[in-house]
């Protein structure tokens, strides 16, 4: 599923901008559950569920549901389009979820901790962080009733989401404590500067392992002596050879009928539920009030802004100049959409008395005086029933088939049970027995090609010791009865038959180690304190130099490069090491020139690198805390 994200981020950006003093993840579950609203058409009804749902994994004694599982891959899934930046950006649902649930088990783990640590996040504290938002409050103080209100219309118990706000508090606490501490003085900062700009100057000579192989010469005792020593490379593939039924929801469609009336029913059922809510999409600009700006001068700005537009200026030039809502003005001061129940009540009451197109005065709010201008009104209409027939007769019978599935397994499992013997059982089911000639784990046929049948068949040593009939589901709507007819285990294959591949397994070691001993010479004649260019002469090999090496150069690859700057500078004359790099070759390089440069650097820049290592240092300190308090917490997968 593609969730609508364009519409949250921006929805999110303007709430976030009337609601300017919160911060951290508590403003995001805030804001979350006040977008849910007008998001319900981008499938997100299993948001707030409160049903009492299957456990996930279990971290010590913490149990975490696929409730827990369900908001994390939202907000996962929200993470990652921020991060590529990419509206139609769509990750793999199996993926999504393994991120997902790794994500929690690290949360859990560390809430355990905290737990362990004292740290107590009660009511009253989640309860003063809600009250920032203004949704939250009222006659200017924290409002329970609204509180659970809006909880419960989200289908959310509210005891439950209050746990999440403290847990996430939680997680705030620690991470700043933990972030707090990191910090890097200037000398560090000149430190970093320095290396960053530091370049080197260097010989080096490559021996290049394809000369070497194609001059390696085989003798035939030699690969016969490599080839009964490294049996394990020369192995028959394991083989199996099966009968089976292919059990499917969806073939079962083709046999049911739909009659009209069914049709006409479900379309009168559709327009019972439609939701005829008149959506309508809002802009703003915003003037705070603050210290720099009171009430009634605001509100003069707003009405002096309502009379340039009044005399033809326009209102997304006027927001990217006037508004102060930084998450929407470079969007023209773009909100969202509203069903009447999205936005303050200020907001709301405004709202609906303008026409499209139109602009309001100075709305006024706690802390802010705003602009709206109404730039679209959608009426939902609903499709006519020639339009919406063929979907309808397509979700009957999806529906219909999958009970009928349902039912059909059940038949299967019984009748696996009892009768044990596929051909009596393609008979009962009245159901094509299909077979599959001997196939190894990668080369399956398609039908066959799922993880949970070639696991069966291939990793299950008690399956194909007592093969019985199993019956094996591998998604929604899909199941397979599986026969083993035979099975054939791994085998060594004759020298005959391998001794090209065994030729040129032990022809590439040979070569390596020719290439190995070559390098050894080198580096005991550099240890020994042998001219570069003369060790380079004797293995009649070209010495090549390179001056200003810098660290993001691309004459070499980076893992070479990397090795060249870590060789010790503090004795120039033994400063060499060797890397091997992806082709194989070997690359023996020497030290010749350290080169610093210091360049002059404003103490803008000066601030903003500290602050970049200093979030890269509180990024590596609270990764390996995490990684610490998982490998300490007993954790247990069910999913």
């Amino acid at each position: 599923m593609i969730y609508n994200l364009t519409l949250i981020k921006k929805s999110m950006a303007g709430i976030q901008g009337i609601r300017k003093s919160l911060d951290g993840i508590v403003v995001k579950m805030i804001v979350g559950i006040i977008i849910i609203a007008f998001v319900g058409s981008i499938g997100w009804s299993v948001f707030f569920s409160s049903t009492d749902v299957n456990v996930v994994a279990v971290v010590d004694d913490q149990e975490i549901n696929i409730n827990d599982l369900n908001y994390e891959m939202r907000v996962q899934d929200y993470y990652f389009q921020e991060r590529f930046g990419d509206q139609d950006f769509e990750i793999d649902e199996e993926m999504l979820q393994e991120v997902s649930i790794e994500s929690l088990i690290r949360k859990a783990s560390i809430l355990n901790f905290v737990s362990k640590s004292s740290l107590v996040v009660n009511d009253n504290v989640a309860y003063q962080e809600l009250s920032k938002d203004e949704s939250f409050r009222e006659d200017g103080k924290f409002s329970l009733t609204k509180f659970e209100a809006m909880a419960r219309s989200q289908g959310y118990i509210p005891s439950t989401y209050l746990k999440r706000v403290k847990d996430d508090i939680a997680l705030g606490f620690w991470r700043e404590g933990i972030g707090g501490g990191a910090f890097i003085t200037d000398k560090e900062i000149q430190e970093n500067l320095r290396l960053a700009e530091q370049t080197r100057d260097i010989d080096f000579i490559r021996f290049n392992f394809n000369d070497i192989l194609a001059k390696t010469i085989t003798k035939p005792e030699g690969i016969k002596d490599f080839y009964e020593s490294n049996t394990k490379l020369f192995l028959t593939k394991k083989l199996a050879k099966i009968r089976y039924i292919d059990l499917s929801a969806q073939s079962l469609q083709k046999d049911i009928e739909i009659n009209e009336k069914d049709l006409q029913d479900e379309y009168a059922l559709y327009l019972e539920n439609f939701d005829n809510s008149i959506r309508k999409t809002v802009s703003h600009l915003m003037i705070n009030i603050d210290e720099d700006t009171n009430e009634e001068q605001a509100v003069s700005l707003a009405n002096d802004i309502v009379q340039k537009i009044n005399d033809g200026s326009s209102f997304i030039d006027l927001v990217k100049e006037y508004s102060e809502d930084e998450g929407t003005k470079d969007m023209g001061g773009e909100l969202g959409i509203t069903d009447g129940s999205v936005f303050p009540p200020e907001f709301e009451q405004v709202i609906a008395t303008l026409n499209e197109g139109e602009l309001s005065g100075p709305v006024e709010l706690e802390e802010s005086v705003h602009l709206l201008m109404l730039t679209n009104i959608q009426e939902p209409v609903p499709d006519t029933y020639e339009d919406k027939k063929d979907a309808i007769l397509s979700n009957i019978k999806e529906d219909l088939a999958n009970d009928q599935f349902v039912g059909l397994l059940d038949q299967a499992s019984d009748l696996t049970f009892s009768l044990n013997e596929i051909d009596s059982i393609g008979k009962e089911l009245n159901l094509l027995i299909q077979s599959a000639n001997y196939f190894s784990q990668d080369k399956a046929p398609e039908d066959l090609n799922k993880t949970e049948i070639l696991e069966l068949l291939f990793e299950n040593e008690e399956f194909r010791n007592n093969p019985t009939l199993e019956i094996v589901e591998t998604g929604e709507g899909r199941a397979f009865i599986i026969s083993l007819d035979d099975y054939k285990p791994e085998n060594i294959k004759s020298f005959e038959e391998v001794e090209q591949e065994a030729t040129n397994y032990y022809k590439a070691e040979l070569a390596q180690l020719k290439l190995d001993q070559l390098v050894a010479t080198v580096i005991d004649s550099l240890n020994q304190g042998s001219e570069f260019s003369s060790i380079s002469m004797d293995q009649g090999t070209e010495l090549t130099s390179y001056k200003d090496l810098s660290r993001n150069t691309s004459l070499l690859s980076s893992s070479v490069v990397f090795d060249i700057f870590n060789l010790p500078r503090a004795n120039l004359a033994v400063a060499h090491g060797t890397s091997v790099v992806e082709n194989g070759d070997a690359i023996i390089y020497k030290l010749k020139s350290v080169n610093e440069k210091q360049s002059a650097i404003t103490q803008e820049d000066k601030v903003a690198f500290r602050d970049f290592i200093t979030g890269e240092r509180k990024i590596s300190e609270l990764s390996e805390l995490q990684l610490v308090s998982q490998q300490a917490a007993k954790v247990i997968r069910k999913y």
